[in-house]
């Protein structure tokens, strides 16, 4: 035994690489995702501006906060969206993430007006240049309808959301626009 600890347990050297468990990698979030964070992660400060409407004759304004933030494991992007537009207090929940099978962001999104609950996209969204861009094409009273969504003036500290509609293979009209900026912390 020279001078080894009895009580020490007895490895053999063939057996000791098998006994250590292999190192698991954890997967990490795509660059897609990852530039759609540096793009929108974060509080920021909203005013909206809404078209009129069956509701709103004259139109509305709006203001209140989107919060942006990562999902579960970081694969996916969380907002909170909350407003209020005259007298009504809208909320909203929307996740995006990254369907690699379809180059595109899968959108699902719920809202406070929504008496369906929530929208699941068929289409996806797609950045074409420095924009953010999501077509959707649905049926509304027996009538094609088209929804566009555009994310422009993106900087480090400001955005503009753009929300339009109209028939489908029609002109498309503004029905709403956000312009966003990024709040400080502290400073809600």
């Amino acid at each position: 035994l020279s001078g080894r600890d009895p009580f020490a347990p007895v490895t053999n050297p063939a057996t000791q690489a098998a006994a250590v468990p292999a190192q698991r990698t954890e997967p990490k979030p795509g660059a897609q995702i990852e530039k759609l964070l540096h793009a929108f992660e974060g509080t920021w400060a909203i005013h909206e501006k809404l078209a009129p409407d069956s509701t709103q004759p004259n139109g509305a304004t709006g203001e209140g906060r989107i919060v942006r933030r990562p999902g579960p494991g970081g694969f996916s992007v969380i907002e909170d969206y909350q407003s209020r537009q005259g007298a009504r207090q809208v909320t909203g929940l929307g996740v995006f993430w990254w369907d690699d099978s379809v180059g595109g962001y899968r959108t699902i999104w719920c809202d406070s007006t929504n008496p369906g609950g929530c929208i699941s996209f068929k289409n996806l969204a797609r950045w074409d240049g420095e924009q953010l861009l999501l077509f959707e094409d649905y049926e509304m009273n027996g009538k094609k309808v088209t929804f566009k969504e555009v994310f422009g003036g993106i900087t480090p500290g400001a955005f503009t959301q753009t929300l339009y509609g109209g028939e489908a293979g029609g002109a498309l009209k503004v029905d709403q626009t956000i312009h966003a900026m990024r709040s400080l912390p502290g400073s809600q």
